[in-house]
Protein backbone atom coordinates (compact mmCIF):
# COMPACT_ATOMS: atom_id res chain seq x y z
CA UNK A 1 0.00 0.00 0.00
CA UNK A 2 1.41 3.49 -0.69
CA UNK A 3 0.18 6.87 -0.54
CA UNK A 4 -0.12 8.83 -4.16
CA UNK A 5 -1.29 12.31 -5.22
CA UNK A 6 -4.05 13.07 -7.45
CA UNK A 7 -3.84 15.77 -9.89
CA UNK A 8 -5.84 17.76 -8.05
CA UNK A 9 -3.11 17.28 -4.87
CA UNK A 10 -5.82 15.12 -3.01
CA UNK A 11 -3.79 12.10 -1.02
CA UNK A 12 -5.08 8.70 -1.52
CA UNK A 13 -4.21 5.29 -0.66
CA UNK A 14 -4.00 2.62 -3.14
CA UNK A 15 -4.89 -1.30 -1.98
CA UNK A 16 -5.19 -4.29 -3.22
CA UNK A 17 -8.15 -6.96 -2.34
CA UNK A 18 -9.45 -10.50 -3.65
CA UNK A 19 -12.99 -10.73 -4.50
CA UNK A 20 -15.24 -13.25 -6.16
CA UNK A 21 -13.75 -13.87 -10.09
CA UNK A 22 -17.89 -13.98 -11.13
CA UNK A 23 -18.03 -10.46 -9.26
CA UNK A 24 -16.01 -8.50 -11.37
CA UNK A 25 -18.36 -8.31 -14.27
CA UNK A 26 -20.81 -7.01 -11.76
CA UNK A 27 -18.46 -4.58 -10.68
CA UNK A 28 -17.80 -2.95 -13.64
CA UNK A 29 -21.37 -3.12 -14.78
CA UNK A 30 -22.38 -1.07 -11.44
CA UNK A 31 -19.50 0.95 -12.00
CA UNK A 32 -21.01 2.09 -15.55
CA UNK A 33 -25.22 2.27 -14.57
CA UNK A 34 -23.94 4.14 -11.63
CA UNK A 35 -22.54 6.73 -14.16
CA UNK A 36 -18.51 6.39 -13.60
CA UNK A 37 -16.37 5.44 -15.97
CA UNK A 38 -13.32 3.21 -15.55
CA UNK A 39 -11.16 6.56 -15.12
CA UNK A 40 -13.63 7.40 -12.47
CA UNK A 41 -13.67 4.17 -10.43
CA UNK A 42 -12.13 5.94 -7.38
CA UNK A 43 -15.37 7.78 -6.76
CA UNK A 44 -17.86 4.79 -7.59
CA UNK A 45 -15.43 3.27 -4.61
CA UNK A 46 -16.09 6.19 -2.28
CA UNK A 47 -19.59 5.78 -2.98
CA UNK A 48 -19.83 2.62 -1.66
CA UNK A 49 -18.02 3.33 1.45
CA UNK A 50 -19.95 5.70 2.59
CA UNK A 51 -23.78 3.85 2.23
CA UNK A 52 -21.77 1.26 4.08
CA UNK A 53 -20.56 3.17 6.49
CA UNK A 54 -24.46 5.26 6.88
CA UNK A 55 -26.00 1.77 7.61
CA UNK A 56 -26.94 0.89 10.74
CA UNK A 57 -25.89 -2.02 11.25
CA UNK A 58 -22.62 -2.58 8.86
CA UNK A 59 -20.32 -4.05 11.54
CA UNK A 60 -22.77 -6.93 11.85
CA UNK A 61 -22.50 -7.06 7.79
CA UNK A 62 -18.95 -6.86 7.94
CA UNK A 63 -18.65 -9.67 10.73
CA UNK A 64 -20.57 -12.23 8.35
CA UNK A 65 -18.66 -11.69 5.24
CA UNK A 66 -16.83 -15.21 3.97
CA UNK A 67 -15.17 -15.73 1.04
CA UNK A 68 -14.63 -19.89 0.03
CA UNK A 69 -10.84 -20.17 -1.00
CA UNK A 70 -9.94 -20.28 -4.58
CA UNK A 71 -12.55 -18.56 -5.84
CA UNK A 72 -11.23 -15.13 -6.04
CA UNK A 73 -9.04 -12.60 -8.21
CA UNK A 74 -7.77 -9.47 -6.89
CA UNK A 75 -8.39 -6.08 -8.24
CA UNK A 76 -6.60 -3.07 -7.03
CA UNK A 77 -8.31 0.20 -5.68
CA UNK A 78 -7.69 3.68 -4.59
CA UNK A 79 -9.67 5.90 -1.81
CA UNK A 80 -8.96 8.76 0.41
CA UNK A 81 -6.84 8.45 2.89
CA UNK A 82 -10.04 10.06 5.02
CA UNK A 83 -12.04 6.44 3.57
CA UNK A 84 -8.94 4.08 4.28
CA UNK A 85 -8.37 5.38 7.90
CA UNK A 86 -12.39 4.29 8.00
CA UNK A 87 -12.32 1.07 6.61
CA UNK A 88 -9.40 0.09 9.26
CA UNK A 89 -11.53 1.93 12.19
CA UNK A 90 -14.47 -0.82 10.77
CA UNK A 91 -11.98 -3.63 11.05
CA UNK A 92 -11.31 -2.80 14.81
CA UNK A 93 -14.99 -1.93 15.36
CA UNK A 94 -15.78 -5.20 14.37
CA UNK A 95 -13.36 -7.38 16.55
CA UNK A 96 -14.88 -5.32 19.64
CA UNK A 97 -18.11 -4.70 19.28
CA UNK A 98 -19.08 -8.52 17.12
CA UNK A 99 -16.46 -10.06 18.68
CA UNK A 100 -15.15 -11.12 14.83
CA UNK A 101 -11.97 -11.38 13.26
CA UNK A 102 -12.23 -9.65 9.77
CA UNK A 103 -9.63 -7.59 8.01
CA UNK A 104 -9.85 -4.74 5.06
CA UNK A 105 -10.80 -6.83 2.62
CA UNK A 106 -13.84 -8.19 4.36
CA UNK A 107 -15.06 -4.51 4.72
CA UNK A 108 -14.62 -3.49 0.90
CA UNK A 109 -16.05 -6.58 -0.01
CA UNK A 110 -18.89 -6.19 2.10
CA UNK A 111 -19.32 -2.09 0.21
CA UNK A 112 -19.00 -3.81 -2.87
CA UNK A 113 -22.01 -6.69 -2.03
CA UNK A 114 -23.95 -3.98 -0.62
CA UNK A 115 -23.86 -1.84 -3.67
CA UNK A 116 -24.61 -4.89 -5.89
CA UNK A 117 -27.36 -6.09 -3.98
CA UNK A 118 -29.24 -2.58 -4.36
CA UNK A 119 -28.68 -3.01 -7.95
CA UNK A 120 -30.32 -6.23 -8.79
CA UNK A 121 -33.96 -6.53 -8.71
CA UNK A 122 -35.56 -9.38 -7.36
CA UNK A 123 -38.78 -10.58 -9.22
Amino acid sequence: MSNIMTPKNETVQRMSLRVPKGMIVDIEKNVSDSGYNKKQRRLWFEDIFKELFETENYLSLVAEEYIKAGTTKTISMMVSLDTFEKIKETVKLVKDTESEETDRSSVIRTAILQRLMKSVRYE
